[in-house]
């Protein structure tokens, strides 16, 4: 069972992210980018879930650190703003891109792709 990390300030998407992924994995939640750092360094998961627009530290920021400090995390970002600045930085940074809307099969079938063998 992996653990996942979800980082979004809405707390009916990290419900959803959490219901659609807890039958088979272990999650943790986090409310902005900030929280997502330090819980990467205290949870030490396999995968972090973050959207990009986030209070204190947006999802960008927040990878950057993460991939920096812990590059052994795999990282996912969502954003329903897929041609943004912050979007085009993210697809650079992270290893997968999802745009919002997308169908919990695409996020199921993404976490799959990303963590491979270790779910």
């Amino acid at each position: 069972m992996a653990k996942i990390l979800i980082a979004d300030d809405i707390e009916g998407v990290r419900r959803m992210l959490s219901q659609t992924l807890e039958d088979e994995h272990s999650i943790i939640l986090a409310q902005n980018g900030l929280e997502a750092v330090g819980l990467s360094e205290s949870e030490n998961p396999e995968l972090v879930i973050l959207d990009l627009d986030m209070p204190v530290m947006d999802g960008v920021e927040a990878a950057r650190q993460i991939r920096s400090r812990f590059p052994h995390i795999k990282v996912i970002a969502m954003s329903g703003q897929h041609r943004s600045e912050n979007a085009l930085a993210a697809r650079e940074i992270c290893d997968l891109f999802l745009e919002k809307p997308f169908r919990v099969v695409e996020l199921r079938d993404a976490v799959k792709q990303i963590l491979g063998n270790h779910s």
